[in-house]
């Protein structure tokens, strides 16, 4: 069994615990109907307060009633913290237990994510001395004087370092979590999720772009790479050039590659080209030949398939569905 706690802390903002929490729960559905073989993914929602089943207020008014403490809590596999309404050190400065009890969730192995001003209590706590770390834009400033030691990334929505995420909104939260359910439950179950969830945002999460200045993994050559495979997706990926780019014999190139990555080259090079089909699908009115050309394909029928593949949707379904979000505003005149 995989365990999440969800931290309640006074003036928390509820949607990053209920959001997550609610798209754990679907991939769990969506895993049984499926038949993946993973074991169900538990959440528990745990008071920073002294006493369980004492009422928290979190913001806007919402009253919740977590069912375990800091002291009755089990060992987890994540823990979440929640962003806090209005000046962060109401409760930063308040809970030292708290602190404490984050510092010894990471010292046994305990992922840690954390968002928004919620960010500052890890860095409170110490582990984002010399680390990437992100948090929302508006407390950008404050967060850096309070932190000078935190490697505080601006430009970026979520940062990785070992253990220890950091996203800087709820919004990115979902794309961590999206990201996190397709790690454990696999591609099929999180296009049920995105679909229902986020439809709109589809990301390829196999790449490091949540992560500055600590990838996913630390071989720098293939992240190179994967750089340059970034930025020219148009391109008709070679695996020959791919490995001259790193320096690299083909066979070397291609292993190290599959090791770091997960995937061989070309199959990444793929996930590249569906991003960008997607987005141009969502963003654009161009022809499918057009957006076939623009990311790499001659053949806008074997685009077609290879998205279908990939989405389980052709590009007119995917883009009817992406764009049925938009309201129609219409008006008629007797």
């Amino acid at each position: 069994m995989t365990l999440s706690l969800f931290i309640c802390y006074p003036r928390a903002l509820s949607t990053s615990l209920s959001l997550p929490m609610e798209m754990i729960s679907a991939a769990n559905s969506v895993a049984r109907i499926n038949r993946v073989k993973r074991e169900n993914w538990q959440c528990k929602v745990v008071s920073a307060l002294s006493q369980a089943n004492t009422p928290i207020d979190f913001a806007r008014g919402l009253r919740v009633l977590p069912e375990l403490d800091l002291a009755t809590a089990p060992k987890a596999d994540s823990i979440f913290l929640p962003p806090i309404w209005g000046k962060p050190d109401f409760v930063i400065d308040r809970n030292p237990e708290l602190i404490q009890w984050i510092r010894q969730r990471y010292e046994e192995g305990t992922q840690l994510i954390a968002t928004g001003t919620g960010v500052g209590l890890l860095a409170r706590a110490g582990l984002l001395d010399n680390k990437v770390a992100t948090t929302h834009w508006y407390y950008f400033d404050t967060f850096e004087r309070k932190y000078p030691r935190v490697n505080l990334q601006r430009h970026h929505f979520i940062t990785q370092a070992g253990s220890l995420y950091c996203c800087g909104s709820i919004n990115a939260l979902v794309d961590l979590t999206t990201y996190f359910i397709e790690t454990y439950f696999g591609k099929e179950v999180t296009q049920v999720i995105e679909q229902h969830f986020s439809h709109e945002i589809n990301r390829t999460y196999d790449k490091p772009w949540y992560s500055t200045g600590e990838a996913r993994h630390p071989d720098e050559g293939i992240i190179e790479v994967q750089q340059w495979m970034q930025s020219h997706y148009s391109q008709n990926f070679n695996l020959n050039a791919l490995a001259e780019l790193a320096n690299m014999s083909v066979r070397n190139f291609s292993r190290r590659f599959k090791a770091a990555v997960g995937k061989s080259a070309l199959a990444y090079g793929l996930d590249l080209k569906m991003e960008a089909a997607r987005e141009l699908l969502k963003e654009t009115n161009l022809s499918h030949q057009d957006i076939a050309d623009r990311v790499g394909f001659k053949d806008a029928a074997y685009f077609s398939r290879q998205f279908k593949l990939k989405n389980k949707l052709t590009p007119r379904e995917y883009r009817e569905m992406v764009r049925g979000k938009l309201f129609n505003i219409s008006s008629t005149q007797d």
